[in-house]
C-alpha cells in the first residue's frame, strides 16, 4: 500500500522500518496517549516479526512520511462487518501541531473507501475508532475537520500500564458522510 499527496506519503511498513517503530513504541512521551507512559517495551527483533505479521493481509501496518522523514505510523484492520478500525500517531514530536494529521487521515480515508483491492472484498461502508477522553486535541480534529460523529463514550474501559482506568471515545464516519463532506468542503 502506497498513498501520496504533496508532501504526505503512506506506505506500508518494511523490515527496514523496525528501527523506527521500535524507537517510537518504546518512547512514553510517544505512547502515552496509548496507555503505555513507559513504551512497550518491544524488542528490535520482536518489532521485526510484528511487522512481519503485517505481510500479504489487506489490513496494514503503515509508516507516515513528510518531505521524505518517517514521522509516524498507522494501521488499519479490516473486519467482515464491512468497517475499518485504524489507528495513527504523528510520532516526531516536531511534526505534530502543523495540520499534518488532518490531512493525512483524510489520504487513509480516501484510500480505504476506493481501493478496488479492499472493496472487492470487503465493501467498506463505515470506519471506526476512538481516542483518549482526556485527547481534546483529537476530538476537535475528528469533529471539526475530518467530520466524524462521536458514537459513544466508554467510562473506564481499560487500564493502562500504570493500572489507571482510562476512558474513550467513540467516533465513527460512513462512506456517504465522508465523500459529501469532502464535496461540501471543494
Amino acid at each position: 500500500m502506497r498513498i501520496h499527496k504533496d508532501n504526505i506519503i503512506i506506505r506500508s511498513a518494511t523490515s527496514d522500518d523496525a528501527i523506527h517503530l521500535n524507537k517510537w513504541w518504546n518512547d512514553g512521551k510517544v505512547m502515552e496517549h496509548a496507555g503505555f507512559p513507559n513504551g512497550i517495551g518491544e524488542s528490535l527483533d520482536d518489532t521485526v516479526a510484528n511487522i512481519k505479521s503485517w505481510e500479504g493481509k489487506l489490513s496494514q501496518l503503515c509508516i507516515i512520511e513528510i518531505d521524505g522523514k518517517p514521522v509516524g505510523e498507522l494501521n488499519y484492520k479490516i473486519k467482515d462487518d464491512n468497517a475499518v478500525y485504524p489507528g495513527w500517531k504523528i510520532c516526531d514530536l516536531n511534526y505534530q501541531d502543523k495540520g499534518y494529521g488532518p490531512k493525512m487521515i483524510k489520504m487513509l480515508f480516501e484510500f480505504i473507501f476506493t481501493d478496488s483491492n479492499i472493496n472487492s472484498k470487503f465493501p467498506i461502508d463505515r470506519i471506526v475508532w476512538d481516542t483518549m477522553l482526556e485527547n481534546k486535541r483529537a476530538q476537535h480534529v475528528y469533529e471539526t475537520k475530518i467530520g466524524a460523529k462521536k458514537i459513544g463514550i466508554q467510562e473506564n474501559a481499560w487500564k493502562d500500564q500504570l493500572g489507571n482506568w482510562r476512558s474513550t471515545v467513540d467516533y465513527e464516519i460512513t462512506r456517504q458522510d465522508f465523500f459529501k463532506l469532502q464535496n461540501d468542503n471543494n
